[in-house]
């Protein structure tokens, strides 16, 4: 009698404890939403995760994951946040849901630069999205095909989400002439001409430095061995001259690309001002 006694309240205490555990990870993961509305995201990420660590019986992971993965994203940790959408995308049988997070870890991958991983998830999107969700996936492939050089397909599919599509005409346009640039011309004409490479790309500074330099070194030599030995000249003059005209050409070659780079880079942001635009 007195060991069955035991046992109820031995059950009674378990019970209440639950209920007790049950309640305040209730607490936690309000408290965790508290700090997500107040975009205090990194103390938000660990008041969820806490809730996850103690959540047993997996009751809160459907709504946790993609806060973590939101809050991951706002604190420019994209790669856990791409890995966090993951988590989401399996844990909801619900297709909207799912395309959801699939953009957003598209939209992960291109910030890092990981254009193959992004491809591959445009794939796993559903074919009947609806029309937000396909907005936010022409925009997604629009900007995943300009960073592919895949200016043409970009180009298309800029026009369907930009409502002046004359600007996006210009932008392209202008794009064009970016890819006439030749890095390995750049470097082959100031092999010629030392600095000529640099003027082509229009960085005339560095161009006009390698030309002065390499030209008055070239000048020392030879007056130098017009007036001393030819020998002790070039030994003298010799190694500071094909240092400077080799790195001269060599950065005509790196600066090429950085021009292309940053012009296109400008071009990019002029398409964003325009999806924005269309979306006011």
């Amino acid at each position: 009698m007195f060991y069955s006694m035991k046992r109820v309240l031995f059950l009674i205490l378990i019970t209440n404890s639950l209920g007790s555990f049950g309640q305040s990870l209730e607490q936690t993961f309000g408290f965790a939403n508290e700090l997500y509305q107040q975009k205090s995201y990194k103390n938000a990420v660990e008041a969820y995760k806490r809730v996850l660590y103690f959540d047993s019986s997996a009751v809160f992971s459907k709504q946790v994951f993609p806060r973590i993965a939101d809050c991951l994203f706002n604190l420019k940790n994209y790669q856990e946040s791409a890995d966090y959408y993951d988590l989401a995308y399996f844990n909801t049988q619900d297709t909207v849901l799912k395309d959801s997070y699939v953009l957003k870890k598209i939209a992960c991958f291109l910030i890092l630069q990981q254009y193959d991983y992004a491809e591959v998830e445009l794939f796993n999107l559903s074919e009947n999205l609806s029309e937000n969700l396909k907005k936010d996936q022409a925009f997604n492939e629009a900007v995943l095909r300009f960073a592919k050089a895949e200016f043409d397909t970009s180009e298309k599919i800029f026009k369907t989400i930009v409502s002046d599509t004359a600007v996006v005409d210009l932008l392209f346009e202008k794009n064009k002439k970016v890819s006439k640039i030749s890095p390995k011309k750049a470097k082959v004409m100031s092999m010629i001409v030392p600095g000529l490479g640099q003027l082509y790309v229009g960085d005339i500074k560095n161009g006009l430095n390698s030309f002065v330099l390499t030209a008055g070194l070239f000048t020392l030599g030879i007056r130098s061995a017009l007036i001393n030995n030819p020998l002790d000249a070039a030994i003298a003059t010799l190694p500071w001259f094909q240092r400077y005209y080799q790195g001269g050409y060599k950065k005509a070659e790196l600066i090429a690309i950085a021009k292309i780079q940053e012009k296109r880079y400008k071009i990019y942001n002029q398409l964003l001002d325009e999806v924005e635009k269309g979306g006011e």
